[in-house]
């Protein structure tokens, strides 16, 4: 495993499975929100996430978490993925987890609910 992607809903537990593999294995986590999300919190449109995605994933080895619902372009990190982890937990689950963690804004609430 050189090149990981972790995928799931919101309140998963993404980010805390990355830094925690990250800190096993010594490879270098990519945390995707902070690249995708602009200042406002407005969305990067899909061809420059692809482009960006490209960029982060020419490395050879990376932890990616993330999973942005509709907003995301996952083939472009797909592709040069050789392990991928689905966090497939129950809607309560990944709720109660987001809801301890922070208040989010309506439209994380319905990818979540999605």
């Amino acid at each position: 495993m050189r090149r990981i992607v972790i995928l799931g809903r919101g309140g998963a537990g993404k980010s805390t499975l990355a830094a925690r593999l990250g800190a096993a294995t010594g490879l270098p986590v990519i945390e995707l929100d902070k690249h995708f999300w602009g200042p406002d919190l407005e969305a990067i449109p899909p061809d420059r996430w692809a482009a960006v995605q490209g960029e982060l994933a020419g490395t050879d080895q990376w932890i990616m978490d993330g999973d942005l619902g509709p907003y995301d372009v996952l083939d472009v990190r797909l592709r040069r993925a050789d392990t991928v982890l689905l966090l497939d937990y129950s809607f309560l689950r990944c709720t109660w987890q987001a809801l301890r963690r922070s208040r989010k804004r309506a439209d994380f609430w319905l990818w979540l609910w999605s």
